[in-house]
């Protein structure tokens, strides 16, 4: 049994076990913190594109994708993957330079790795039980999905569209198709597992943590430009909806 409460830029899924709960905080250009004791996924020293097990004291992550996903950096775009977009200078996409909390620059060839599913499979697993998970998810697609293991549930793309406040389409490129998310779990997890249904699904920015679940305050408050122009920005793999 499933029940789904939305209000205003937060989400509510209720999935799996009796009680079991995932609250996710969405927003389009501010990053949330991560209550607790913070694990970063750091990606920046592989060579990309890499399909490689990455294994640390913390985390590892497994890849079951094809040759052009897993670790990746910049776009191929409306084929394959896209930047995750981090905010606006202006009318200027801006992007992470690195891992959670990094520098953003307004160069797509200066962004940072990020992970990227096609349409396979990647699963990262913590060492130690986590209770939520920043990231920021690229070109949300609506079959985009993140599942949660030990009964915590799962929180899928068209979830997140219906909850951020502004975004504008299914699989957008441009500012207002990425946004950042904080979900907060009530059962402590340990594995991640993401995947889609459709040309893929990108994230960067990830951050896993271990403690309270309380609402989580904006690592910045600031909403850069009000003048979010479409024009040049590549328009994401439109796809005929079932």
């Amino acid at each position: 049994m499933r029940a789904i409460l939305l209000a205003g830029s937060c989400l509510v899924a209720l999935s799996g076990a009796a009680n079991a709960a995932i609250t996710a905080t969405t927003s389009l250009y501010s990053p949330m913190l991560p209550t607790g004791a913070t694990t970063v996924i750091a990606l920046q020293d592989i060579t990309t594109p890499s399909q490689a097990a990455i294994s640390t004291p913390a985390y590892s992550i497994d890849f079951n994708v094809a040759a052009n996903q897993g670790v990746i950096q910049g776009s191929v775009p409306s084929t394959i993957h896209a930047v995750p977009v981090a905010g606006v200078s202006g009318s200027d996409p801006t992007y992470l330079t690195g891992d959670f909390g990094s520098d953003k620059t307004t160069d797509p060839l200066a962004s940072g790795n990020y992970l990227s599913t096609g349409t396979g499979t990647i699963t990262i697993t913590f060492t130690a039980p986590q209770t939520s998970l920043a990231l920021l998810w690229g070109s949300i697609d609506s079959g985009n999905l993140i599942t949660f293991n030990n009964g915590a549930g799962s929180l899928s793309g068209a979830q997140v569209q219906a909850s951020t406040a502004g975004f504008s389409a299914n699989g957008f490129q441009g500012p207002t198709g990425s946004a950042y998310v904080l979900a907060n779990s009530d059962t402590p997890f340990t594995t991640v597992t993401l995947t889609s249904d459709v040309l893929s699904f990108e994230v960067a920015g990830l951050a896993g943590a271990s403690g309270s679940t309380a609402v989580p305050e904006p690592l910045s408050l600031a909403l850069l430009g009000t003048g979010l122009v479409a024009t040049g920005l590549i328009r994401k793999r439109m796809r005929p909806q079932s």
